[in-house]
C-alpha cells in the first residue's frame, strides 16, 4: 500500500453474481481501494490495489451508471454508483491513481499575457519556470461553475481534449487545481484567433478558405470516430498556428456520445445552430457538418447565412429560408455550402462524400492532414511571446492569476483530474532547474494553492469560456 492519503469514498453497489448487486461502502486511499460491507469500516470485504496496469473503463452498454476494474489477470469487478455525476468522480478518481504524473500549480508558471476572458475565467500566455515553455493556461473558476451547475462540462472537457491528439486540434498539455480554480495547460497558438483576422482584414480569400474547411473537416471526423460531438464550430473558436493552419480549441460544449445513437440538448451558437436542434428534436454527428456550411459562408461574406436581429426569425430562417449569395461567385462554393446546409440531416452529406465534393477536387487529403498545403495568409510573427495576434482588450490587462475566494464542498478538491502529457512530463522531469518553480509566487496570484492535484478536465484553448455554454447541460 504505496499512499495513506484518503482520495475519495462513498456508497456504491457491487456486482456479485446474476442480477444480485451488494450495497458497499468503498475507501480509495492511494492506490488502495477498499470495500466494507459497513460505513464505520469494521467489515471488511475485499481489497483491490490500483496499479498503473490496472483498467478502469465506463460501461455505456447500459443506462445505469456503472463502471469496471479490470486487473492484470483479467479479472473484472463492475461496480454501480448513484448517479453519472458520481460515476464520473470515481472513474476519474480510479484513474488518477493509475498515474505517477508531477503536481503542478500556478507558481510553477511566470504569467506573462492575458489573451482571452469569458464569465468563467480567463485564459493567460504562461511560462513554465523550469523548462522555460510556453504554454496558454485556462483558468475556470469553480464557484461560476457551481452556480451555474456546470462542474461536469468541466470534466468532459478535459476528457476530450486529453484524448483527442490530432494536428488540427488544440493540444492539451496539463491539467491540475486549485481550491478555487481549474486550471488546463495548452499549446500556445500564436497565430490567434480566426475570428481576430476577419476583423482586422476581412473577408477570407476562397483559396485560404478551401484550406481552412478541409482542416477543420478533418479534425471534426477525427473527433466524431471518438464519438464526439463538437457542437461550437465558429471563427472565434479557430486559431491559426505559426504557419497558419487551424487548431480547433474550446471543447467546453463538446458532448460524448459513446454508445449513445443521439442527444437532444439545446445548445451551442445561436446562428450555427442546425434545423434538428431549433426544433428541439434528437440529433448527431451531423449537426457538425451544417455548422461547417454555415462557418464556410460566413468565413467568404463575412456573414452568416440566416443572420437577424430578432432571434425568433432567425430560427425561422434556419428552418425555412435557403441561402442566399452574391452573382457570379464561384459555383463549387455555392454548391459546397448548399449541400451541408441540407435542411433534412439524414440527407446530408457523409464525411466521405463531402471529400469528394467539387469544392475539394484535386485536393490530396494525406497532404492536407500533413500540413503540406499551405495557406496563403500566415499571421505575424509572434517570436517576442508579445501575443500580437490576439485582442489587445486582453493583452493590455494585468498579467495575473487573480485571488478568488476558494470553494468548500465536493469540487474543492476533485479527485482525478490532474493530468500531465507525456512530451511535458519528460521536459519536467528532465530539467535541472525545477525546484525554482517552489521557490516563485506571481503577485495578486493563488498562493498556496495546489496541495492535492488529482485529475479532471476542461476545454477551450485560447479563448474565453463561450457565454453560450451556459445554455447546454447534457
Amino acid at each position: 500500500m504505496s499512499e495513506t492519503k484518503l482520495v475519495t469514498s462513498g456508497w456504491l453497489k457491487r456486482h456479485r453474481f446474476l442480477a444480485f448487486w451488494a450495497k458497499r461502502y468503498c475507501v480509495l486511499t492511494g492506490t488502495d481501494f477498499c470495500i466494507y460491507k459497513s460505513e464505520d469500516l469494521t467489515s471488511f470485504d475485499f481489497h483491490i490495489e490500483i496499479l498503473p496496469t490496472t483498467t478502469i473503463e465506463i460501461i455505456d452498454e447500459v443506462h445505469d451508471p456503472r463502471f469496471r476494474i479490470i486487473d492484470n489477470m483479467g479479472k473484472e469487478n463492475v461496480f454501480e454508483t448513484p448517479n453519472t455525476e458520481m460515476l464520473m468522480r470515481w472513474v476519474l478518481a480510479l484513474r488518477g491513481c493509475t498515474l505517477n504524473n508531477p503536481q503542478l500549480k500556478m507558481s510553477d508558471f511566470r504569467v506573462l499575457k492575458v489573451i482571452g476572458r469569458g464569465f468563467y475565467g480567463k485564459v493567460t500566455l504562461c511560462e513554465h519556470i523550469a523548462t522555460k515553455e510556453i504554454v496558454a493556461i485556462k483558468s475556470i473558476h469553480k464557484s461560476r461553475l457551481i452556480q451555474q451547475n456546470k462542474v461536469t462540462t468541466v470534466i468532459s472537457e478535459r476528457n476530450i481534449l486529453a484524448k483527442a491528439q490530432h494536428p488540427f486540434i488544440v493540444n492539451l498539455k496539463f491539467a491540475f487545481q486549485s481550491p478555487s480554480k481549474f486550471y488546463l495547460g495548452l499549446e500556445y497558438v500564436p497565430g490567434g484567433e480566426l475570428f481576430f483576422h476577419m476583423q482586422r482584414y476581412g473577408n477570407i480569400r476562397l483559396d485560404d478558405c478551401k484550406i481552412y474547411i478541409a482542416e477543420i473537416l478533418l479534425a471534426l471526423n477525427h473527433l466524431h470516430s471518438l464519438g464526439v460531438i463538437y457542437r461550437d464550430l465558429k471563427p472565434e473558436n479557430i486559431l491559426l498556428d505559426a504557419n497558419g493552419h487551424i487548431k480547433l480549441t474550446d471543447f467546453g460544449l463538446s458532448k460524448n456520445l459513446a454508445h449513445e445513437v443521439h442527444t437532444s440538448t439545446f445548445c451551442g451558437t445561436t446562428e450555427y445552430l442546425a434545423p434538428e436542434v431549433v426544433n428541439h428534436q434528437p440529433y448527431t454527428y451531423s449537426v457538425d457538418w451544417w455548422a461547417l456550411g454555415v462557418l464556410t459562408y460566413e468565413l467568404l461574406f463575412g456573414t452568416t447565412p440566416f443572420a437577424h436581429q430578432n432571434r425568433a426569425k432567425m430560427f425561422r430562417n434556419i428552418l425555412d429560408n435557403e441561402p442566399q449569395f452574391p452573382p457570379n461567385f464561384n459555383q463549387e462554393a455555392i454548391d459546397f455550402i448548399k449541400a451541408m446546409l441540407t435542411k433534412d440531416p439524414l440527407k446530408r452529406p457523409t464525411f466521405e462524400q463531402i471529400k469528394q465534393m467539387k469544392f475539394f477536387q484535386n485536393l490530396n487529403w494525406d497532404d492536407v492532414l500533413q500540413k503540406k498545403i499551405q495557406p496563403k495568409f500566415v499571421p505575424a510573427s509572434d517570436n517576442s511571446n508579445e501575443a500580437n495576434n490576439f485582442d489587445p482588450e486582453f493583452t493590455s490587462e494585468q498579467a495575473a492569476d487573480s485571488y478568488v475566494m476558494p470553494v468548500f464542498g465536493s469540487a474543492e478538491k476533485l479527485a482525478g483530474f490532474s493530468y500531465v502529457d507525456q512530451s511535458f512530463e519528460e521536459e519536467y522531469n528532465e530539467s535541472d532547474a525545477i525546484s525554482i518553480g517552489s521557490s516563485y509566487s506571481e503577485p495578486n496570484g493563488d498562493l498556496a494553492e495546489d496541495k492535492n492535484n488529482k485529475e479532471l478536465m476542461s476545454g477551450e484553448v485560447l479563448m474565453a469560456v463561450p457565454e453560450s455554454a451556459s445554455n447546454c447541460s447534457d
